[in-house]
């Protein structure tokens, strides 16, 4: 760097280098050395734990989930150590994710989990005890798991505090806060895409799925009609007047032409945005109802078939597709994360925002909640409670 008049000390010169290099430049602290390189044990005095042998849901092979899992009482560990922390989980969901991880070893494209491994993704726990190096949380704080595959379908759990996501005491029932991601999934998906103004058509399928309600319900509240699609399984009479209290405009059967369907029912506004978390014919029959240039935003795969279109969709319709993550969001938009959550903690406690959810006791009736969760064609949210975390020793 050539220094100029204005220039008097080496320290203004290595400053207008640093400036020079803009955003390349990261500063490497002691978080971040302790965090690569770990921390000397003798550095530090770790914290003991009480001798528990907390309940897991472990996943002993992959498989199909009645046979691959299996309920145990493992001992936790002996101490926390630099930057862990104990959680006792409160609540925790059974997620189709869940149930294809213990299937398969977790998505396509990541090095699979290793057997055995406890299962779960999301959840909400309160802190027990902070370990040597924990900054951001004390005793009593409300978390949510940060990263996937923390396994939260146990009793107490030692992780690291960089792990989990801090959320405000109390900001919202247990039980929703558990459900945490597909409340925001959600909201992301209206918040982010389509342009959407009052009158405007979204439709969507799963739409008895979680985030299918939430959906509804957030359309009805922003003035925005939907168009709920659910597998016809023989419950339609009993689904589709539910889906409707809910909000939805219309409800189809995911099967033949939907573009057929609602000019039957003369429904002619074309949506202006289709969620989709199936794939396959699901997926191109959404595509097939949009108006010009609508987007269609894919945030999962239930079928495990990826969707496909003809051509003149992506021609003559300028059809888009975008995918969605919600962890991924949530590392590059963590400033914004704490306003999303305040927002949907309003709705739902001021009761507009309501999802079906059933509660099973871990210990006690973890089989049970499991044979719920493989149901097909359920409208309701399966939940973990722990109210027993297991026996000292």
């Amino acid at each position: 760097v050539r220094q100029g008049k204005d220039f008097h000390s080496h320290s203004a010169g290595f400053e207008a280098w640093m400036r020079s290099r803009g955003d390349s430049v990261t500063t490497f602290t002691a978080e971040n050395a302790a965090e690569q390189f770990g921390v000397v044990k003798s550095s530090y005095e770790a914290v003991p734990l009480p001798s528990i042998r907390a309940y897991q849901a472990r996943v002993k092979s992959l498989g199909k989930p009645k046979e691959s899992l299996e309920l145990v009482c493992e001992p936790i560990p002996q101490a926390l150590e630099w930057g862990e922390v104990l959680v006792s989980m409160r609540a925790a969901p059974l997620n189709p994710a869940d149930l294809y991880d213990v299937q398969t070893g977790g998505p396509h494209g990541i090095e699979a989990l290793k057997t055995p491994f406890i299962a779960g993704n999301d959840g909400v726990g309160t802190i027990v005890k902070v370990g040597p190096g924990v900054k951001n949380l004390q005793e009593g704080d409300w978390i949510l798991p940060f990263t996937p595959h923390l396994g939260t379908w146990r009793s107490l759990a030692v992780v690291k505090e960089k792990d989990t996501l801090k959320i405000p005491v109390d900001l919202m029932p247990m039980e929703y806060a558990a459900m945490m991601r597909e409340l925001c999934v959600a909201y992301r998906l209206l918040e982010d895409y389509g342009n959407l103004r009052p009158g405007d058509t979204v439709i969507l399928n799963a739409a008895n799925s979680t985030v299918g309600q939430v959906v509804i319900q957030l359309c009805h509240l922003l003035k925005l009609r939907s168009v709920a699609v659910v597998r016809d399984l023989g419950s339609m009479d009993r689904v589709a007047p539910w889906l409707k209290t809910l909000g939805a405009n219309e409800v189809l059967a995911d099967t033949g032409s939907l573009k057929k369907e609602l000019e039957k029912h003369k429904y002619f506004a074309k949506p202006k945005l289709a969620l989709d978390c199936v794939g396959g014919q699901s997926a191109a029959r959404l595509a097939d109802t949009l108006d010009d240039s609508a987007p269609l935003v894919i945030y999962g795969c239930m079928s495990g078939r990826a969707p496909s279109w003809p051509w003149n969709q992506w021609v003559f319709k300028q059809m888009q597709v975008n995918g969605f993550n919600l962890r991924k969001w949530m590392k590059t938009n963590k400033k914004k994360i704490p306003d999303m959550m305040e927002a949907i903690a309003k709705l739902v406690n001021a009761d507009k925002l309501r999802v079906t959810h059933t509660e099973y006791e871990l210990g006690t009736e973890f089989d049970e909640a499991l044979d719920h969760a493989m149901e097909e064609g359920r409208s309701t949210k399966i939940l973990l409670k722990v109210k027993d975390i297991g026996v000292t020793y």
